[in-house]
């Protein structure tokens, strides 16, 4: 992710995190106090709906009251209860009907002691039943009312019944009666608009949006009492939901509007902030070892003019130390350059002194084999000189060049076994009939060999000892290689020496170079070979080179 992006993010997080936590604060607190608003509201109604119960069922009792000391002054009502027959016994029948009429009640029944109905206003045709079980309920229920389901000709009414007694002569007598209860009653109890009431009784199943339950006393006149019924108030909560929903899909819209104003303004101001830098970017880009002349300051003065006076004034010390560098590897590789000249020559011109030092000591000792010595060691000598004029030939170019031609391998192994003369040393050549051509140039391998048995020589340290070199092929087909080892009986190498033996320059001999491992790592690299190392102090050195086959 760039720069850019990430800043673009940050600039959107820092927006709408404060927006988030103000609209979660704004709706939290809002819906607390519509929360604590509605149940106030609810328990005002409930309240008030529990108040106009017992005002209602106060006012009928006292109706009730009235109406039971007027029928026991009343000497028709007398004459009613002695004479079945009497015009009295049949007004006592209507009473009920007719004072429910005038007095606005749903139900007015009278009842003697033993529950006998003597006038039933809601059904005339109830007279002379048994129906203990209603007054008994009323007088159980706490506040003297209840809820009373009663049967008339046309089916059932609903009343907030209260009940009243009154006594003529010995016997006592009961008065039942009450208000219309239907669903308009019912409802007018809550005077709250968005708060309704219902009674549910029995089985039934109570509307949604439930918020209050009041209980209440009812009785069925023909399935008996029931403890269930119950007034619940109900509430409209669509509004409250729509308001929140409004709330909700407006705070969505803001954090949607916010985050794309914000990311916007973040690319606008992050555009104006990379574009600097990517130019600065651009411009660095370009500087390396051969290009320090790009110049960085545009003359700013903020920050990223800072910066690109730092980067300029590092671009003028950079291309100081170029210059300085330049001379310093020109000199060091033309040091290096001729020491390994000197190197090469040197492995060159030892067989030619071999040669000569064995002629003259011929010359001197039996004169007479001086012809046949010097054509026996004249193969070393042109050999050797061929060699020089190679390394002439490759060093007038500054730099070795590496042949890829191919060269039988035997010839060179004896050659340079051949043109080594020391005292002491025993020099042992096992080379290996049908050995294939070798990926290198003779000079090439001729410098490999010639390095590895002068160390081998010199590990001796002018003692006697064995030097051996030795070539087989090993692998097969595309893998197939040749395998040359070279040994001694020398002084061999600590562990330290051997770690640091193929450094440039280093070197445990007084006059040595430290080129010769060194130069031979590198052509074995160059030609896809290998060299192997196994040596230990005061056994001697073997070196193992595997070179790929043409």
């Amino acid at each position: 992710m760039t720069f850019r992006t990430r800043l673009t993010f940050a600039f959107g997080v820092i927006a709408l995190v404060p927006l988030l936590v103000f609209g979660y604060g704004v709706r939290r607190e809002m819906t607390s106090r519509l929360d604590a608003d509605a149940a106030r509201r609810v328990a005002s109604v409930t309240s008030a709906v529990n108040a106009a119960l017992a005002q209602a069922a106060a006012a009928d009792h006292a109706r009730l009251r009235s109406l039971a000391a007027d029928l026991a002054a009343d000497n028709r009502f007398r004459i009613a209860l002695v004479d079945g027959n009497s015009a009295e016994h049949r007004w006592l029948l209507d009473w009920a009907r007719n004072t429910m009429q005038l007095g606005g009640l749903a139900i007015l029944q009278v009842q003697d002691s033993a529950g006998r109905i003597l006038s039933s206003g809601q059904f005339r045709n109830d007279f002379d039943r048994l129906d203990p079980a209603l007054p008994a309920a009323l007088a159980a229920a706490s506040g003297g009312w209840a809820i009373v389901s009663a049967r008339t000709p046309d089916g059932t009414v609903r009343a907030l019944a209260s009940i009243d007694s009154f006594a003529v002569g010995t016997r006592r007598f009961t008065l039942v009666g009450g208000r219309a209860f239907d669903s308009i009653a019912v409802a007018q109890l809550s005077r709250d608009p968005q708060i309704a009431a219902a009674l549910v009784t029995g089985a039934a199943t109570a509307p949604t949006d439930v918020v209050s339950t009041i209980a209440v006393p009812y009785f069925d006149d023909q399935g008996g009492a029931d403890s269930t019924a119950s007034l619940v108030l109900t509430q409209d909560l669509g509004p409250t939901r729509a308001l929140r929903e409004g709330v909700n899909r407006w705070l969505l819209i803001t954090l949607g509007s916010t985050l794309i104003a914000a990311m916007l303004a973040g690319l606008v101001v992050t555009g104006r902030m990379s574009k600097p830098i990517a130019d600065l970017a651009s411009k660095t880009v370009r500087v390396d070892l051969d290009r320090l002349d790009q110049k960085f300051n545009t003359g700013r003065d903020d920050e990223i003019g800072a910066l690109e006076r730092l980067l300029d004034a590092m671009t003028a010390r950079l291309r100081t130390g170029a210059t300085r560098l330049r001379e310093t590897e020109r000199l060091a590789a033309t040091g290096e350059l001729a020491r390994q000249i000197n190197h090469d020559i040197k492995n060159g011109l030892a067989p030619i002194r071999n040669v000569l030092r064995h002629l003259t000591q011929t010359a001197e000792q039996q004169p007479g084999q001086l012809a046949s010595v010097y054509v026996e060691r004249q193969g070393t000598l042109e050999s050797s000189v061929q060699y020089l004029e190679e390394l002439a030939r490759n060093y007038a170019r500054l730099s070795p060049s590496l042949d890829r031609s191919s060269c039988e391998p035997g010839p060179v192994a004896r050659q340079v076994a051949g043109g080594v003369s020391a005292e002491g040393v025993r020099v042992q050549t096992r080379v290996a009939d049908g050995l294939p051509k070798v990926r290198a140039d003779a000079v090439v391998l001729r410098r490999i060999l010639e390095n590895l048995v002068s160390n081998a020589v010199d590990a001796l340290d002018g003692k006697p000892g064995d030097v051996t070199i030795a070539a087989e092929p090993v692998g097969r087909e595309l893998e197939r290689r040749v395998r040359f080892v070279v040994s001694d009986t020398g002084r061999g190498m600590t562990r330290q020496q051997l770690d640091r033996a193929f450094d440039d320059f280093y070197t445990t001999k007084p006059t040595g170079t430290g080129l010769g491992l060194s130069v031979v790592r590198r052509l074995l690299t160059d030609l896809g070979g290998s060299i192997k190392v196994e040596t230990a102090p005061g056994q001697g050195s073997t070196f193992t080179v595997d070179i790929p086959a043409a």
